[in-house]
């Protein structure tokens, strides 16, 4: 995530090599402030994260009405949504 972060916080740059050498379009070096990017990439983490949340959340939803409303068994909406594994709803 600290090179997403890098291209996050510095749109300028086109290449990095290891976290503290980024080079613009021309070759020249960009100066990086690694805290920065530290404090971008936990914040584009936290992001990550939450949309994931949101997708299972929203993936959990669709089982459900789908169980309950359709009255499809949970293996074949597995099946229809390509899920591999349970639910935490399932599980409980």
């Amino acid at each position: 995530m600290i090179y997403q972060a890098i291209y996050s916080l510095y749109p300028n740059v086109v290449s990095i090599n290891g976290y503290n050498d980024a080079m613009d379009a021309n070759g020249n070096s960009v100066v990086i402030n690694m805290a920065d990017v530290e404090q971008e990439a936990q914040v584009l983490e936290a992001q990550a994260r939450a949309k994931e949340e949101s997708r299972e959340a929203i993936r959990a939803s669709a089982m459900r009405k789908l169980v309950e409303n359709a009255g499809l068994t949970i293996e074949e909406v597995r099946t229809f949504l390509k899920i591999d594994e349970p639910t935490e709803e399932e599980e409980e």
